[in-house]
Parts: structure tokens; C-alpha cells; sequence
């Protein structure tokens, strides 16, 4: 054989093999299968238009996991609903509110969409609706909207189409170096020094912030009929979470058993569906990481539930006995949230005063002998007229009130709560300074023997005093 039959023979043997892979290709990279459904060749069928479309098979769940199947992400499923959305199947029945796909439909799926069951051809329920319309002998219908047809990108223009390629490209300002190399040198100083800048930064503002934090908090009347409804909405709240004194009471028993460096013993514990808050005295530390630390005297547990297995971060385990179980009042809802306020009675011992707005006063009282008698303990009601050493036996004098936070040793008696649904005048103060050790006394008015002082505003609120937490006072309960 000649040199040129060799290379006509080397160039017809490319060039089979070209065609034999460009076949290859066509027919691995066709995006959907073919369905035999819906053939075009009879008289009509031109007007449907060409979709790519998804058989429903039996069993099938759902439109979030045909999405998974034909386009690999569930959350597409609102685009499958958008294509068929009360388009009649051939059944009759049509994809609705409730997304319930029936075996044997076929829905128009996205132009990406692949795998068993998508077909391309025309629009099967168009195809329906045709063959339908030709054996009645009639003109076949208005053939339905198509779906969105995928629109490519724009291509961006290529360097020689630019005009300006072959310019000379302008020199940079010098001004424009300056800025930067200035803007280079201030990041580098604030980057060096970014704390004590911020603290000269903030220095008057925190100044001004202290200010006005010192001043006295001037409250405004509240309108008839806004303080009932404040503390309706909190008492609705407490309602609506039945569970909140049981996260309370679970928290609670955690923060006072938990070994600790500095052992707890919170204020109040505020709740919400979500988390749980601690007011605790500042000094203390945690007692396990589940607690995270907002600032000195507020810890907080983000799943709103017990952490119980606790593993605690400390070396300290010291077991001081049985856990103490808790004393803990829901009071009402904290101003401006929509946290329950818990107040912990565990420790506390002598006189709570709220003085102020005479309903609210009397109000808080009962909610407070209220949670007091559902906690467990002995209440005694002071009856009108009585004098309060009727109640109160006679004590040696107590020289030195205890800490209004950290408060007593509570040991193992349960205390007796004395409730005076009246003001408090001058001679119950002989009786309040000489209480005997185990004894709560809840009464109205103000005193300076309270070890606890509250104050009642008519627009619904308490101001807790040493606890530091702003109260809408829950409705008491209906006396039976």
C-alpha cells in the first residue's frame, strides 16, 4: 500500500470512531427518558406543548420526596406545587392545598429534573385533554400555559470584543494611595489598641448611662383599665404553660444540691417554653456548664429543662444531705417579657411588706399566701380586727436582721406563714421585731423591720426592692 492509503486509511478510521462516540454521548446524556404516553402523531396533538413530567408511581409520599428523588432537594417541592396546581389529572382529581399526589399522575416537574419515572414529550394532560376531544369529534381545547422554560445565563463579553482593551490604562491618583495607606495606618493603631480606644470611645456615653440609671424612675398613671388587662394577659400566660413551675422547681433543686466552689442559692428563676434564668447572689459560681453566665448575677440554661446526668467542672464535692426541696412562688409575668417570675421563699424568713397601690398591695398578698399554701405550707390568715400578736407568740428579740438575698439556714422545720390582709400599723411593730425563727409574716403597708420591702404601682406592677425584678402581678385565684 501506497503513503497515501495509508493516511486515507488512518483518517477514515478517526473519523468512525468521531461518529461512534458523538452517538455514544447522545444517547447517555439525555436528561429524561421517553414515554410512550401521549404520542404526538395524531390530529391536535401540535398544540401541546413539550415538558418534562414526572409518573407517579404507587406508594409514593409525598411532594417533598418526589423532589428528593427527581431533583435532589426537598425544599424544591414548592416548584413541582406551582407547575400543577389544580390542573385536572386524567383521574379526575387535581393537586390541591393539602399537596396529596395520587398513584398515576403525572406532574410537570423542572427542566433539571431526572431518574426513574421523568419523561420529556408533550404535556400529558394536553395529551388528554386532545385524544378526549377527538373521539367526541370536536375541536380540541386550548392547550394549558407551559411551565417556565429555562432561560441560560447571559455570556459575559470576551476580551476582544471590549473596545477599550487596547487603550492605555489610566495611572492610579496619588491621592487615592494617601487615603489607603492611611486608612492601612488607623486599622493597624485600632487593631494595637482596640480596647483602650473603645473605652475612651464609650467613656461618656456609660458616664451618661449611670446618670440616668441613678435617677428615681418616675411612673406615669396608668389608665383605667390597663392594669387589669396587663395582669389578665399575665394570668392568661400562666395558664397557657402549666409546666413552668415543674422547670422551675427542677432547676431549682439542681442549682441548691449541685456541688460548687461557691454553692448557689437563687433569688428567682424566670421561665420561658425555651429557657430558663437564674437571679442568683453575685460571688457564685456555676455549678455546671449547662449554665451559662449573662453577667454577675443572672445565669441562664437555653433548653428550658433539667440538665440531670449533671457533669460538673468543679473538684469540690462536698454532700451536705437530702436535696432541700423548694419554696417557689410564681408572682407574674416580669415587665416587658414574657418570662414567668418564680420568687424563691426557701430561705425566707420574717416580714414581706408591699407597700403602695392599696389593690395591687392586697392583690400581690394573696397571690403570695396563695403560692405559699400550694407549696405546702401552714397558712394562717390574720382575721379583721384581731391584733397581730393573737397570732405571733412572744420571742426573744432578734438583734440582727438577716441578708434580704442570701437569707437564713432554712434545716428541716417547715416555717408557718402568717398572712395580714391589712395595712400595717405602730403597735404590730413590737410584734415584727421579735419573730419567732421560724415564721413568714405577709402582710401591706411598709416597715422597717421587712426583711423583704415591696411596692405596688397602680398600673399593675410590683417593684421587688432587693430581689431587683419588675413584677405584672398575676389575678388571684377565685376564693372557693
Amino acid at each position: 500500500m501506497t503513503q497515501a492509503g495509508v493516511v486515507w486509511a488512518a483518517s477514515v478510521r478517526r473519523m468512525l470512531a468521531a461518529a461512534v462516540l458523538a452517538t455514544w454521548c447522545a444517547a447517555f446524556a439525555a436528561p429524561a427518558a421517553a414515554d410512550t404516553t401521549g404520542s404526538d402523531t395524531g390530529t391536535g396533538y401540535e398544540i401541546c406543548p413539550t415538558v418534562y413530567y414526572y409518573v407517579v408511581p404507587e406508594g409514593s409520599p409525598g411532594l417533598e420526596s418526589i423532589a428528593d428523588l427527581v431533583l435532589g432537594d426537598p425544599e424544591r417541592a414548592d416548584e413541582i406545587y406551582e407547575y400543577n396546581a389544580g390542573r385536572t389529572q386524567a383521574d379526575g382529581g387535581a393537586l390541591g392545598e393539602d399537596r396529596e399526589v395520587r398513584p398515576g399522575w403525572r406532574l410537570v416537574v423542572p427542566f433539571d429534573a431526572g431518574g426513574e419515572g421523568v419523561y420529556e414529550g408533550p404535556d400529558p394532560l394536553c395529551v388528554v385533554a386532545v385524544e378526549e376531544a377527538n373521539a367526541l369529534g370536536v375541536a380540541p381545547p386550548s392547550p394549558p400555559p407551559p411551565p417556565p422554560a429555562y432561560t441560560p445565563p447571559p455570556e459575559e463579553p470576551t476580551a476582544e470584543a471590549s473596545p477599550s482593551s487596547t487603550e492605555e490604562e489610566p495611572s492610579i491618583d496619588p491621592r487615592v494611595l494617601a487615603a489607603g495607606a492611611a486608612g492601612l495606618v488607623v486599622l493597624t493603631l485600632v487593631t494595637l489598641f482596640w480596647q483602650p480606644i473603645g473605652r475612651a470611645v464609650t467613656w461618656p456615653f456609660r458616664r451618661i448611662a449611670a446618670a440616668r440609671a441613678n435617677r428615681p424612675k418616675k411612673r406615669r398613671t396608668a389608665r383605667p383599665g390597663v392594669a387589669a388587662r396587663r395582669r389578665r394577659e399575665a394570668t392568661d400566660l400562666i395558664d397557657s404553660d402549666p409546666d413552668a413551675a415543674k422547670r422551675a422547681g427542677t432547676a431549682h433543686a439542681e442549682l441548691i444540691s449541685a456541688p460548687s466552689d461557691v454553692p448557689a442559692r437563687p433569688v428567682a428563676l424566670l421561665t420561658t417554653r425555651s429557657e430558663t434564668t437564674a437571679v442568683v447572689p453575685a460571688g457564685a459560681t456555676p455549678p455546671a456548664s449547662s449554665w451559662r453566665v449573662v453577667d454577675t448575677t443572672t445565669w441562664r440554661y437555653g433548653s428550658g429543662r433539667s440538665s440531670a446526668p449533671v457533669n460538673f467542672g468543679t473538684s469540690v464535692h462536698t454532700m451536705v444531705g437530702t436535696a432541700l426541696r423548694g419554696v417557689l412562688v410564681c408572682l407574674g409575668r416580669k415587665e416587658d417579657t414574657d418570662a414567668l417570675v418564680h420568687v424563691d421563699f426557701t430561705r425566707m424568713r420574717g416580714l414581706l411588706a408591699v407597700d403602695g397601690d392599696p389593690k395591687v398591695a392586697s392583690d400581690t398578698v394573696r397571690v403570695v399566701a396563695d403560692g405559699l399554701h400550694a407549696a405546702g405550707l401552714s397558712v394562717r390568715v390574720l382575721k379583721q380586727g384581731r391584733p397581730l400578736h393573737s397570732l405571733v407568740p412572744d420571742t426573744t428579740p432578734v438583734v440582727a436582721a438577716p441578708d434580704p438575698i442570701h437569707g437564713l439556714d432554712p434545716g428541716s422545720e417547715t416555717p408557718t406563714v402568717v398572712v395580714v390582709p391589712r395595712p400595717l400599723g405602730q403597735a404590730d411593730e413590737h410584734v415584727l421585731t421579735s419573730l419567732p425563727p421560724g415564721m413568714i409574716v405577709v402582710a401591706m403597708g411598709a416597715s422597717h423591720s421587712a426583711r423583704w420591702q415591696w411596692e405596688a404601682f397602680d398600673d399593675g406592677t410590683v417593684d421587688t426592692g432587693a430581689l431587683g425584678i419588675d413584677v405584672v402581678v398575676r389575678m388571684p385565684g377565685r376564693r372557693g
